[in-house]
């Protein structure tokens, strides 16, 4: 049984993301880390200014090398207030990206009951590893990590995958340990670490583009960009990087129909203000 949204709801849970970009917007401009809107939220900024109004989530990319100087100072610098949490500072989280969350929340995603990780109102950080440009092995790159996905989602699919087979296949990957999935991010995290390739990706995400890869330097290459009461940064090619996302037309907005949040939850408590 989902969560009921209703407008008071969810412009709560947006206004608590955006008091949490503006917590990372302060740490990366401190010790000049670069960070740039991602999806749905650069899509928002272009489109609206700021959120898409049924969007419920905030995304944002690092290169390795600012992810990993994030990973490194942000904890001191969130205080008590919010939690950096991976696949190394909490056990139970069983995906490869990051996020922040803002401790004394809940946000129980529905269909994640089994993941038994920290909960709360979250911010994804996604870092983007270097990945080979073409041939064998760019496809035994993307392999890797579409298997160290798959296990991490494993406990999910053996509960609620439909297709008997793929339920069966989900049953076995969750025999895996995480422990042995964390050190296979790490390994692809450092296959390229010495090249600066063409193209990047996060390894432990599903986008259709990751596969192929996106433009290094649409992360190098950035300028600053609106986002409700704030400033961020976006790629300076703000057009390529959405028309490679979703398509020449992606200031249409989609029909009415389609607009929902993507992150259907059984409950939301925002904790004391």
């Amino acid at each position: 049984m989902s969560f009921e949204y209703n407008d008071e709801t969810f412009k709560k849970i947006q206004n608590v993301e955006l008091e949490m970009l503006k917590e990372v917007d302060r740490i990366c401009r401190k010790y000049d880390i670069i960070y740039e809107l991602d999806g749905g939220t650069l899509l928002g900024a272009v489109r609206y200014g700021g959120f898409i109004p049924w969007d419920d989530d905030i995304d944002i990319r690092m290169l390795r090398k600012d992810y990993d100087k994030f990973c490194e100072v942000c904890q001191n610098e969130f205080g008590e207030k919010y939690f950096w949490q991976t696949y190394h500072t909490d056990p139970g989280y069983r995906w490869e990206y990051g996020r922040v969350l803002k401790n004394n929340t809940k946000f129980f995603r529905s269909d994640h009951e089994m993941i038994k990780s920290r909960n709360g109102i979250f911010l994804d950080v996604f870092p983007c590893d270097n990945m080979p440009e073409r041939g064998l092995s760019k496809s035994i790159f993307n392999l890797r990590s579409f298997i160290a996905r798959k296990i991490g989602y494993s406990v999910v699919g053996a509960r609620y995958e439909k297709n008997i087979l793929k339920k069966i296949a989900y049953k076995l990957l969750a025999l895996i340990p995480m422990r042995l999935v964390a050190k296979e991010y790490d390994k692809l995290s450092q296959m390229y670490a010495g090249i600066e390739t063409k193209y990047v990706r996060t390894t432990g995400w599903h986008w259709k583009q990751e596969s192929k890869g996106y433009l290094r330097s649409w992360l190098t290459d950035y300028e600053e960009i609106k986002f409700e009461d704030m400033v961020a940064f976006a790629p300076k090619d703000t057009d390529g990087f959405l028309r490679y996302m979703y398509g020449d037309d992606y200031m249409t907005p989609p029909p009415v129909d389609k607009r929902k949040p993507q992150h259907l939850a059984t409950l939301i408590e925002f904790g004391e203000e």
